[in-house]
């Protein structure tokens, strides 16, 4: 046996290291060796040192560029590097220079489905199926893409394939308790949460995830000691750093409560500012800027201040925390509108419409509507108010909706909150509006999608995050438009 035989040999062992120094010593006495340069190459991307990888198979390419799996494996060191947009280049190369692999599509599509292109992602895997049936990963990774197209059933299927063919993955489990969740099978998300807990104790996403399936199902204390898996995510490495404060004394010091998540997640959570500075303590809240204005309304915060701004503080802590100190509180109207209302007053109702929220957010495609499903709700004597951002903004209206569009002319949420505060009612999908009229007080009407966001429970039309606000749930088994005609209802009796 050759040493480069002997190299792959214990490469295809898993004894990388060996495998490493074999590489290293064929090319002292042969630099050309464009073999040894790529496995070398891939030994450092299996060991995660893919800034390492991506040169030294780069120097296999510069010796035959017409090697398919070489650009499959620089493709591979590229998305390990952060990459994306090289690694599908790459990827296309390989592709391109042998149509019959099934590895490349499968990689090729894992790639755009990390860049959030699901259509040609679908394709590359499907292409890697029609190859080879059997592929695992492609099975696994064919139905994360068809969750994220909101091909809910289909990705259960693909999914639970995957995890019956590998049973000890921790991933396909975690994959799967979430698809389940979105077509509401709770039950059998929770036993495959569990499933890769057990698989794999340590890993943080399946804890985060059943810590939404807890606190949906009002298993509040349970819910919240699971939620604090998600601190252990990478991106909150430098926060906690420092020791996080978990309820102790602090009177006379100085906290900063930082926003970790989105908009709606802050309003939702400033709440407890009031509680933590009935401790005695100064409370610093860490947002983005387009809440300042609103969060210096918080009884509590004596200060707002911009993410990265470094105040000097005595203790810190996530604003999502909070529920494991003071549990669930629900304050009515804990933040005020900073300005005067600008919809005026008059005789007609006003009713504010938000119809869409981020389309970036993974239940995106349940939770917005196009503005003309709003149609049933169309009455003479009610003006509607536009409260929608974005590019949705400019959706076109019902007929003889009569609408006034004033969403595009808010600065931040202050601008928000002063048209909210001259609202009869808000009608609003899941977005941080909705949470922004909760905090006010104003009546709101929620259109919850048929895989509820954690917080709104699994059944009831009240919540007990915000007293004013009435749940109105689609369901799965109804056509998209029922709601509309249940919402209509509603407002001929109020």
């Amino acid at each position: 046996m050759s040493d480069f035989d002997r190299a792959v040999a214990d490469h295809r062992a898993g004894r990388i290291e060996a495998a490493a120094a074999i590489y290293r010593r064929l090319l002292d006495i042969d630099p050309e060796h464009a073999d040894a340069w790529h496995l070398l190459g891939l030994t450092l991307h299996q060991r995660g040192e893919n800034s390492l990888a991506v040169p030294t198979i780069r120097r296999a390419l510069g010796l035959n560029p017409q090697v398919a799996n070489y650009h499959n494996s620089l493709g591979l060191a590229l998305h390990g590097a952060g990459d994306l947009a090289g690694a599908v280049n790459a990827l296309r190369t390989a592709v391109a220079l042998d149509d019959g692999d099934a590895d490349a599509y499968n990689n090729l599509g894992m790639v755009l489905t990390d860049l959030r292109s699901f259509l040609a992602a679908r394709e590359a895997l499907e292409q890697s199926l029609a190859l080879r049936p059997d592929h695992q990963g492609a099975i696994y990774n064919l139905g994360r893409v068809q969750v994220w197209l909101g091909n809910d059933a289909q990705a259960v299927r693909l999914l639970r394939e995957a995890c019956s063919r590998d049973p000890l993955n921790a991933t396909y489990w975690n994959t799967l308790g979430a698809a389940l969740a979105q077509i509401t099978e709770y039950d059998e998300s929770r036993s495959a949460l569990e499933k890769a807990i057990a698989i794999d104790p340590d890993r943080t996403d399946p804890h985060v995830i059943l810590a939404h399936a807890l606190l949906r199902d009002g298993q509040f204390k349970q819910g919240w000691e699971e939620h604090e898996w998600r601190l252990r995510r990478p991106e909150f490495a430098p926060r906690m750093q420092i020791e996080p404060w978990h309820g102790e004394d602090i009177e006379e010091r100085t906290i900063l409560l930082w926003a970790e998540q989105g908009l709606g997640d802050a309003i939702q959570f400033v709440r407890y500012a009031a509680l933590v500075a009935g401790r005695g303590a100064r409370v610093i809240i860490e947002c983005p800027a387009s809440l300042h204005r609103v969060f210096r309304t918080v009884s509590g915060v004596s200060d707002v201040v911009a993410p990265g701004a470094a105040p000097n503080v005595d203790a810190h802590a996530a604003l999502m925390s909070m529920p494991t100190i003071f549990g669930v509180q629900a304050p009515n109207s804990y933040i005020k509108s900073p300005l005067h209302s600008i919809t005026g007053v008059g005789e007609q109702r006003r009713v504010g419409l938000v119809w869409a929220g981020n389309p970036a957010h993974s239940n995106d495609h349940n939770r917005s509507h196009s503005l003309v499903r709003f149609a049933p709700l169309v009455r003479s004597d009610i003006t509607f108010l536009a409260l929608q951002k974005g590019p949705r903004a400019a959706d076109d209206a019902p007929e003889g909706m009569l609408l006034t569009r004033l969403g595009e002319s808010f600065g931040d949420f202050s601008d928000t909150a002063a048209a909210l505060a001259g609202l009869d009612l808000l009608i609003s999908v899941d977005t941080s509006v909705a949470h922004l009229a909760g905090a006010l007080g104003i009546p709101t009407w929620l259109i919850v999608p048929p895989c509820p966001d954690w917080r709104w429970g699994r059944a009831s039309e009240s919540t007990v995050w915000y007293p004013s606000m009435r749940l109105f749930r689609q369901s799965l088994d109804e056509a998209p438009g029922a709601v509309f005609e249940r919402l209509a209802l509603a407002l001929d009796e109020c």
